[in-house]
């Protein structure tokens, strides 16, 4: 008896010690589940780190957007002083010699403005930049709160709270939620009497009685050596078999992994 999905074990990205474990054997969860915790003070010291950089640089932006606004109404003050030396200059009555050198200023107050336009911007790129490193920070951050990728149930919980863990270590076993299928072998010489759709019932090893009943949803398309029942005294080494899943038409009867007998109704008799 087995999930049509296949049970996978549980291992994390990184590395750390074990802080927390969220779901025990046998806990049903949910995609998105929190599972187990791995220590990750460090990560949250440099996300805190991080956010600290982004406020201090929106204050940056904030006075810098601030000068601006101020060379701006600056250079407003000067375009307009400089449109009105130009008429009394066209009156003669104002020099050449103060209308150059408003001129001149006029220019720099322009220029500043264009150097403040630039550092606002510079500014706002860099904040998206260190923006990034908060997202990086936060998907790094996430390797060490190991959760459910689907639902599913913990068959097994191996990590223990406060022991460590490697990277690719398996710490549980997993059934991915599926339907609840038996796999069956079926010797070689009935193998070509099974089909999709045949009826079955299912029997407790070495006995006569039903305890439950299902379809056969899986064929194999190949013959290969014993491998469920390999143990069995008697067995010859080189009998072949066909693999064959049935979905049970009682979900919750039956325990995963537990062996029973399949018998095939291959004619309508």
């Amino acid at each position: 008896m087995e999930p049509d999905e296949k049970l996978s074990s549980l291992a994390t990205e990184v590395g750390g010690i074990v802080v927390a474990i969220h779901k025990k054997e046998n806990d049903v969860i949910i995609k998105g589940d929190l599972i187990i915790e791995l220590d990750h003070a460090v990560q949250d010291a440099k996300k805190d780190q991080i956010k600290s950089r982004i406020e201090t640089q929106r204050i940056e932006i904030n006075v810098a957007q601030l000068n601006l606004r101020e060379q701006k109404i600056n250079l407003a003050n000067k375009q307009i002083e400089l449109e009105r030396l130009r008429n009394l200059l066209k009156e003669g009555a104002e020099t050449k010699q103060n209308f150059d050198n408003l001129e001149t200023e006029t220019k720099i107050f322009q220029t500043n403005v264009e150097q403040l336009q630039a550092r606002v911007l510079i500014a706002n790129s860099q904040l998206q930049e260190i923006k990034q490193e908060l997202k990086v920070s936060n998907k790094e951050l996430q390797q060490y709160l190991v959760k459910a990728l689907s639902d599913g149930q913990i068959l097994t919980m191996n990590a223990t709270k406060g022991a460590a863990l490697s990277p690719n270590q398996s710490f549980a076993d997993f059934i991915p939620k599926s339907k609840l299928v038996a796999t069956c072998e079926i010797d070689e010489l009935f193998a070509h009497k099974i089909k999709k759709g045949q009826k079955a019932i299912i029997r407790q090893i070495g006995s006569n009685k039903t305890i439950g009943s299902g379809i056969v949803i899986f064929t194999s398309s190949a013959l290969k050596r014993k491998s469920l029942f390999s143990e069995k005294a008697g067995d010859q080494e080189d009998r072949r078999v066909r693999e064959i899943k049935i979905l049970l038409a009682n979900q919750t009867k039956y325990l995963i992994n537990s062996r029973i007998e399949c018998v095939i109704q291959t004619s309508n008799k």
